[in-house]
């Protein structure tokens, strides 16, 4: 990633914004990070999947999802800004609970977060990752998922 420092102020509070959200959910502990940066009407959706709306479905889905989890790595690759939206190219690496080997599994993305310059919560998050390798992997180490 290009040093935020070197880009708008607003690329570099929102790369600041960016780290933190990632730091509390990478903590694999959902009902302080959703409490913290999502809307209590936000609405969230993954590639493939259908929308999740408000914070009590939000946290669901991701104690599913990180029940599964021994960890999860969000690195930021690159960061653009507009007035309304945060678009944020990402690696994130996760390893399976239970997996023998620790496996990391790699999957690149691109992230749009609903939040305005100066704004501290998401009203949307909309993620395009393609999940199939952590989901594979998860089938091996854990059975049908």
């Amino acid at each position: 990633m290009t040093n935020p420092s070197k880009k708008a102020p607003e690329t570099a509070a929102a790369h600041e914004w960016l780290q933190s959200f990632h730091r509390l959910g990478d903590s694999l502990s959902p009902e302080m990070w959703v409490e913290t940066f999502y809307t209590p009407d936000c609405t969230m959706q993954f590639l493939g999947q259908p929308p999740v709306h408000g914070h009590e479905a939000i946290i669901a889905h991701f104690r599913r999802q990180f029940a599964r989890l021994e960890c999860m790595k969000h690195t930021i690759r690159h960061v653009d800004v507009t007035h309304e939206r945060i678009y944020q190219e990402a690696t994130v690496t996760y390893v399976v609970k239970g997996d023998p080997e620790q496996r990391p599994i790699e999957a690149q993305g691109l992230a749009v977060f609903g939040k305005g310059v100066g704004e501290s919560q998401i009203s949307f998050f909309t993620v395009y990752l393609d999940l199939e390798p952590l989901r594979e992997r998860m089938r091996e180490v854990l059975g049908p998922v």
